[in-house]
């Protein structure tokens, strides 16, 4: 029987070693990897949190922004029924005037106040200049262009004085 050639042996079993060796090598790269991969999704899942709690942050104040918003918004809507209720209910009671020097009742401007000024009774609208009758039909938000007379009527009509 034939002697076996050492010199095959050892040469193959020293690719075996560098074999197992790199082996050995590419398993704690693979160790490794898998460490930074833990971390990075430790990171990632860190920066989706922080993240969640910007949304929720930012989704919260949204939210309060539009309350507000939508709590001014009924407060301008009330302020204006409640002016065009007061101006209506006014304003049928002027329609009901016979005579130009029986009280007029006065009327609310475009911020829901009684409009400071308002003629107190038909007669006295006559007696208001340009500038005066400009500044009422401004104040109940009504165009002012015109001749002082279609001004008057403009305002009379408004306010209900169909007649006088």
């Amino acid at each position: 029987m034939e002697q076996p050639d050492f010199n095959v042996i050892q040469a193959s079993m020293t690719s075996t070693a560098n074999g197992l060796r790199t082996a050995a090598t590419e398993l704690d790269n693979l160790n490794q990897i898998q460490e930074q991969m833990r971390g990075m999704e430790q990171r990632i899942q860190q920066q989706m949190g922080q993240l969640e709690q910007r949304i929720q942050q930012q989704m919260g104040q949204l939210e309060q922004r539009i309350q507000q918003q939508m709590g001014q918004m009924e407060q301008r809507v009330l302020g204006k029924l409640s002016r065009f209720e007061n101006n209506n209910l006014a304003r049928l009671f002027n329609s009901r005037i016979s005579h130009e020097t029986h009280q007029l009742e006065p009327f609310y401007n475009i911020e829901n106040e009684l409009i400071e000024g308002f003629p107190p009774t038909s007669a006295d609208i006559n007696g208001l200049d340009a500038a005066g009758v400009e500044r009422l039909l401004r104040e109940l938000g009504l165009p002012v262009a015109g001749r002082l007379n279609d001004k008057r009527k403009r305002f009379r009509r408004y306010i209900g004085l169909m007649v006088l």
